[in-house]
């Protein structure tokens, strides 16, 4: 073998191994679809037609909009309220997104991939409480308002998942995700 020859052999080497490392790392080959920013996206095994909404159709779902005070214990037990407006995740999936028979199981996925798993009978009920007025009846919503304010995400989506409590000491904010970007039933 020329010394043109080898020099052209391991020129094309280079190439490849550098073309490998490009698309092993990701960045030059085509990657996972990503949701745009500030998007909700539903999808699933158990949903007809995965559907997107933006922030400001969310917003204008009149009828599924809940306005409430939810009280929450985190895992030190800390206790507070905040005011919470949003839209019940009940009414997007029963007037928006088109259910399978067999969908049993909502996951929240938030931007950093956090996931918090409910059943579908869980996400569709109306009758969360507050262990400190036992005549509150709660939804589980995606607020984007808290206390007056607009939720922010440098993230990207401003949603939270927000719930009461299941009984009278209920361990409730673990399961609010912030950063929601998926609905995923299966």
């Amino acid at each position: 073998m020329g010394n043109s020859q080898w020099h052209k052999s391991r020129t094309i080497t280079i190439f490849i191994m550098l073309l490998l490392i490009i698309c092993i790392s990701g960045s030059g080959c085509a990657e996972k679809e990503k949701t745009p920013s500030g998007l909700l996206v539903i999808e699933g095994d158990a949903v007809e037609d995965k559907v997107s909404f933006t922030l400001d159709e969310l917003k204008s779902m009149s009828e599924g909009i809940v306005e409430a005070d939810y009280f929450g214990i985190n895992s030190y037990g800390t206790k507070g309220y905040s005011h919470f407006k949003g839209i019940w995740i009940g009414y997007i999936l029963n007037e928006k997104v088109a259910l399978k028979a067999n969908a049993s199981r909502v996951s929240i996925i938030a931007e950093d991939d956090y996931r918090v798993e409910y059943s579908l009978e869980e996400i569709m009920r109306e009758d969360y409480i507050d262990e400190q007025n036992p005549e509150a009846r709660l939804k589980i919503i995606l607020a984007w308002e808290e206390n007056g304010r607009e939720l922010k995400s440098e993230m990207g989506s401003p949603l939270q998942l927000v719930m009461g409590q299941r009984h009278p000491g209920d361990v409730n904010k673990p399961y609010w995700v912030r950063y929601v970007k998926t609905i995923r039933i299966d």
